[in-house]
């Protein structure tokens, strides 16, 4: 009994010892998904009357992108959940380009009185070594 106790007991402080040395490397950026990534994305909404809003979507890369397309998308909350404000004058914006660590938007719209809206960002970055992150952020609702 004891012998299998060691043998388990051996078994995991190797296991933990082999997540570490991975992770220390994923943190040296030696190139892999870690080292590349949209880092975050910053909004800055508002409704500027009953009928008009406005946003600003800062997105930040982790490393220089050297393509990227970001969507910027107006949803409206309805009885089903969040959609696509289809009804509002161009609703979707991109923004494409190369060669940025970071991109900055600002969009205007004609909106509906008493809807509640909200922005989804979806960011794809892509890197000439072939990775390529997308990631999907919401604004809060206004």
């Amino acid at each position: 009994m004891k012998k299998k106790t060691l043998c388990l007991l051996l078994v995991f402080v190797l296991t933990m010892g082999l997540t570490a040395t991975l992770s220390f490397a994923d943190d040296i950026g030696n190139g892999d998904a870690s080292t590349y990534s949209t880092a975050g994305v910053v909004f800055a909404t508002k409704r500027n009357s009953d009928t008009k809003a406005s946003a600003s979507v800062d997105v930040q890369f982790t490393a220089k992108a050297d393509d990227y397309v970001v969507a910027i998308v107006l949803q409206k909350k309805t009885s089903s959940g969040w959609v696509t404000a289809t009804d509002v004058s161009n609703s979707v914006h991109y923004y494409r380009g190369s060669n940025k660590y970071s991109i900055l938007t600002y969009d205007t719209w004609t909106v509906k009185k008493g809807v509640v809206y909200r922005i989804k960002c979806v960011s794809t970055d892509s890197y000439d070594n072939g990775l390529s992150f997308t990631d999907r952020t919401y604004s809060d609702p206004f």
